[in-house]
């Protein structure tokens, strides 16, 4: 059984890859994978980490680890699913996602990526209930926000994809894509104003 030294370890590893800090998360992962060599946590948010480095093989190969010490960790499908949309198999991800819907109903990004996926495959009024699913769930959750508002713009509804960025950007100040899109609109609608201060916002950004 791990201990409670190393279950706060993995708690910070996991709060730095969630604010991006992967390097750090990873040699604590590290770390603790020498002491909990199969413990699905480790393993799935090594997969994570992989996987926002660019390395798909070890990423597929880290969450399938996951999978196998615990079929029911439904994190690791959703990464595995973003892993397969990374890859240009938008079947294979919505049905990952299915999987990890199944285990846990309640899951908002799971709702909201199987949205990216089947916005990808042209099944927009599908990806639209997702976005709004995962929004019932997670108030607060500005990247199903974004990608409602995206899908919206590619649809020509303008208006209310506007309606939607603006959420996105109020949440999270920082989402370079929704500010993008939030641009993109102003510029479709003639909004020279409003577009020259989304271009302001983007450049005191902190690079991506």
């Amino acid at each position: 059984m791990p201990s409670m030294d190393d279950m706060e370890l993995l708690r910070t590893a996991v709060s730095l890859l969630d604010r991006g800090h992967t390097g750090a998360a990873v040699e604590i992962l590290e770390d603790l994978r020498s002491r909990m060599p199969r413990h699905p946590v480790v393993l799935g948010s090594l997969g994570m980490a992989a996987l926002a480095q660019g390395s798909y093989a070890e990423a597929e190969s880290l969450l399938n680890m996951a999978l196998e010490a615990d079929p029911s960790f439904y994190p690791a499908l959703l990464n595995k699913g973003i892993l397969l949309v990374t890859l240009g198999d938008y079947e294979g991800a919505i049905a990952l996602y299915d999987r990890a819907l199944a285990l846990n109903p309640r899951y908002p990004e799971a709702y909201s990526n199987r949205g990216n996926a089947r916005a990808l495959l042209g099944m927009v009024d599908e990806a639209i209930a997702d976005y709004r699913k995962a929004l019932e769930l997670k108030p607060g959750f500005a990247d199903a926000h974004y990608n409602l508002a995206y899908t919206l713009y590619r649809m020509g509804e303008t208006v209310e994809a506007l309606e939607e960025v603006e959420r996105a950007v109020a949440l999270h100040p920082a989402h370079r894509l929704a500010w993008q899109l939030k641009l993109a609109i102003h510029l479709d609608q003639g909004c020279a104003e409003e577009a020259r201060r989304c271009q302001e916002r983007l450049a005191a950004l902190p690079p991506a």
